[in-house]
């Protein structure tokens, strides 16, 4: 195990300023202000509501099933985000399901069938939290300077961007297109309202109170809103051990099921160092081993307990960066009431339908915000630490790749589903492209070139 040292050493040498937040990790807002911040941060993402579905319909489970997964991530989501916020990484960070390891689980439970897919999605977990909890990762932090990490904070905002770009023109009826123009118009006034004439918490809630005025109220005005998912809900619903089996009970071992999940747990792990890299960024804290190792570890729990419960394995979630930067508000009390609320919607599916009533669209604009901001704080952190040749081709390089390669491989399916799960990997997430390709470049110019600042004449 790490020493308390290296546990302690920093990510960065440098101090960075990429905001200042006006309520920091440590502060503890009003109670009315804490319940009202952290309801918004559940409402900016419907993964937890998407994922679990992809899943179960890859390997034939019923819609009773479904709902059940999605009522158990919800649950575990509540529970591990608790827990990494107060004993693993202590940032404002929300966990869910990973889109990441949602896209193995599918491919391999398509392909060798649900009792594999649990198997292996269960070893994969147990493999994140060993690595996470044996400080290997930790030593990485040579190849992560400040603009390493700006690259694939940058990634993970545009990427982000693309899928909320989807949503919003998911529905292109007149009366959406209204809501959808005065969603994104109210978040941006009540932002700067709230900020000009010193009504902190309407700046800082312009996200709830967009999505209730014009995605709840609105859409149901105008009929947009389907409120059947909350009628057709049960009051209570509560997560089963072995749901879906467990090791022992019918849960079996296939090698090419468990490779082909590891190589999902691989690219989660590279977003969340990046994610915890953005966090601290505009959290204003010091980014430090100890938040690469205990929040890599508490992931690795999670996913391997949530597979024990018929859930997806969980992840740290971008947007919620994206909604500090945008708020200003980092405080982890704040999450813990959210992780509170995720509980409170997976114990009873009735009010977790709540908020798949606001139409999809009318969250994609708001969701756009939110990756504008995360785009920014990669931005700023591009701009951070010494200019050199190493900086130059690692950011041209990494940057663009991470951008086009998964538009362009992605245009040949057919030929995709010809390879091997990592090179497709490797092919089509942008993040896991920005990552490793940034922390290979930056190694290996490192190496081949001296450290020699670039001056501005020759820029």
């Amino acid at each position: 195990m790490p020493t308390a040292d290296t546990t302690a050493a920093r990510v960065w040498e440098e101090d960075l300023e990429v905001l200042e937040p006006h309520y920091g990790v440590d502060d503890v807002p009003a109670p009315v202000e804490t319940v009202l911040y952290a309801w918004q941060h559940t409402l900016v993402d419907v993964s937890p509501y998407v994922l679990p579905l992809v899943v179960a319909r890859a390997v034939g489970y019923s819609d009773a099933q479904a709902a059940y997964m999605i009522s158990a991530c919800l649950v575990l989501m509540g529970v591990f985000t608790f827990i990494n916020t107060t004993w693993g990484h202590r940032l404002p960070s929300v966990m869910g399901p990973s889109a990441t390891n949602t896209g193995a689980m599918a491919s391999v439970g398509a392909i060798f069938g649900a009792p594999a897919m649990w198997m292996g999605a269960f070893l994969g977990g147990i493999f994140e939290a060993v690595l996470g909890a044996s400080g290997l990762l930790g030593r990485l932090r040579r190849y992560l300077p400040p603009y390493v990490c700006g690259i694939v904070v940058t990634t993970i905002g545009l990427s982000l961007a693309r899928v909320a770009g989807g949503w919003v023109f998911a529905d292109t009826r007149p009366a959406m297109l209204g809501l959808i123009g005065a969603t994104g118009a109210s978040v941006i006034l009540l932002a700067v309202a709230g900020y000009r004439f010193g009504l902190g918490i309407l700046a800082r809630g312009s996200i709830l109170f967009s999505l209730l005025l014009f995605g709840v109220i609105g859409a149901a005005a105008v009929g947009l809103a389907d409120f059947d998912p909350v009628r057709e809900a049960a009051w209570l619903g509560l997560p089963r051990p072995f749901a879906f089996g467990g090791p022992g009970l019918g849960w079996t071992f296939v090698f090419g099921a468990v490779f082909g999940i590891l190589v999902g747990f691989i690219g989660s792990i590279a977003e969340s160092i990046g994610d915890y890299a953005g966090t601290c960024a505009v959290s204003k804290v010091t980014y430090t081993v100890r938040h690469i190792r205990r929040g890599i570890t508490v992931e690795g729990i999670s996913s391997a307990v949530a597979p024990l419960f018929g859930a997806i394995p969980l992840t740290t979630y971008s947007q919620n960066t994206g909604v500090i930067a945008t708020t200003r508000v980092a405080s982890r009390r704040v999450i813990q009431v959210a992780a509170g609320i995720l509980m409170l919607y997976g114990l009873s599916p009735k009010v977790g339908a709540l908020l798949i009533v606001i139409p999809r669209p009318i969250v994609g604009v708001v969701f756009l915000v939110v990756c504008g901001m995360i785009t920014v704080a990669g931005i700023r952190l591009l701009g951070s630490g010494k200019k050199d040749e190493a900086y130059n081709l690692t950011t041209a390089v990494a940057l663009v790749a991470a951008l086009t390669v998964p538009l362009a491989a992605g245009r040949d399916a057919e030929w995709l589903g010809t390879l091997a799960p990592i090179t497709r990997l490797l092919l089509t997430n942008a993040v896991v492209i920005a990552t490793v390709l940034a922390i290979t470049l930056i190694a290996a110019l490192r190496a081949a070139l001296p450290a020699r600042p670039i001056s501005p004449q020759s820029g």
